[in-house]
């Protein structure tokens, strides 16, 4: 072992100190370190002596935070006195201990090594119980470092995997996602929990997620209300590569076509102000008004756009998809799309789908033959496409 691994590995073993203040002074050596590479690589090395502690000294500092007894009524002694004081000052260490202990493991597990051990810790479930435990406790001071791991750790198929092993961790981390009001901004994040939105994204990247999330009784429940979030411009970007996941799985198609997903993508789709006055009465009077007092213009966000399209590429592959998109006028609303559309492999998607709009289902079968052929259809850019997600059946 060289002199700078077997510093490396002192600073980590402080983590365990008995003593209170040493692990806040360790654990903010170990953030402050994580901003030179070469302790993020001896982590990637050793992923267990860095992950261990670290996650281990988060939930002491939780579990202190929720036995915190502050609210108790006053002592009658000197000596009771000065032993509570010693206890607070303990408490706000070990709380300043967890709270750098977790950006620490933000930071390194961006690392696959990390991630794989987090994940044969357990940590997807440990951490997302932290996460409720505060949050049913009103505590939710963390809750954007939480989101970060969580999303660093989903970006592996094992800890996609894991995540989806649980329906009630799920079912948890979209609830407080979509929750009203938001959290308040901290740390210079304005919506604390956007990543959790990026959690979603890499767990329907898998079949599993999707069909936890987009098949059975509470499908159109859940997506209806992943949907909406499509309203915010931040969070946009995510919901969109979720809801593309979701429609490029057939097996989805079933919930997705009792939500009004097409209404909602049409809102930031749609050039209303540019659109052809045939185009715009074509549309459903519910539509139209919609998108009439929404202020309906095509987003300037080109990825948003490009997944957009390959959405609507992945509602072509069955009938039902193709005839809920025919009854909400997607035909007026792509082409009115095309005519605004600057992305010369945005325009070529939208010249894929709209066949679908305007022809009939025997002139298409030929087309959905070769469609059913090659899941990830040859016509869409690779760079829309999500790198982890799996086959749709």
């Amino acid at each position: 072992m060289s002199k700078q691994d077997q510093e490396f590995s002192e600073l980590l073993s402080f983590l365990q100190d008995p003593r209170v203040d040493v692990q806040q002074a360790a654990a903010e050596g170990v953030l402050q370190y994580t901003e030179v590479p070469e302790f993020v690589e001896y982590c990637a090395r050793n992923p267990r002596s860095a992950a261990r502690p670290l996650l281990r000294l988060v939930e002491r500092s939780e579990a202190a935070k929720s036995t915190d007894s502050s609210g108790k009524a006053g002592s009658s002694s000197g000596y009771q006195d000065k032993k509570e004081k010693l206890a607070n000052a303990e408490a706000v260490a070990l709380a300043a201990a967890g709270v750098a202990a977790l950006q620490a493991l933000v930071n390194i597990s961006s690392a696959p090594s990390v991630q794989d051990e987090l994940v044969s810790l357990n940590a997807p479930k440990r951490i997302t119980e932290a996460l409720r435990e505060g949050w049913l406790e009103g505590r939710a001071d963390s809750a954007h470092w939480y989101a970060m791991l969580l999303t660093n750790i989903t970006t592996s198929k094992s800890g996609q995997e894991a995540l989806c092993k649980d329906q009630g961790m799920l079912d948890f981390l979209m609830a407080a996602y979509f929750t009203k009001p938001r959290l308040p901004p901290r740390d210079g994040y304005d919506d604390p929990l956007l990543f959790l939105g990026k959690v979603l994204v890499n767990v329907t990247a898998v079949k599993d997620g999707r069909k936890l999330l987009g098949t059975g009784e509470q499908a159109i429940k859940r997506l209806s209300a992943l949907f909406s979030e499509l309203g915010d411009r931040g969070r946009r970007p995510d919901m969109i590569n979720a809801v593309k996941h979701f429609c490029l799985d057939t097996d989805c198609h079933e919930a997705i076509i009792s939500t009004d997903l097409m209404a909602l993508m049409a809102a930031f789709l749609y050039p209303l102000e540019k659109a052809a006055p045939e185009h715009h009465k074509a549309l459903p009077e519910a539509l139209r008004s919609l998108l009439e007092k929404e202020a309906a213009t095509l987003t300037a966000d080109v990825a948003v756009r490009a997944s957009a399209v390959v959405c609507m590429m992945g509602l072509c592959r069955s009938l039902e998809g193709r005839e809920y998109m025919r009854a909400m006028s997607c035909k007026e609303i792509l082409l009115s799309w095309k005519s605004g559309e600057s992305d010369e492999s945005v325009l070529t998607n939208l010249e894929t789908v709209l066949p679908a709009m305007t022809l009939t289902e025997e002139e298409l079968v030929e087309e959905q033959k070769s469609l059913a052929k090659d899941s990830k259809f040859a016509g869409i850019p690779a760079e829309t496409q999500s790198s982890s997600l799996d086959e749709p059946s």
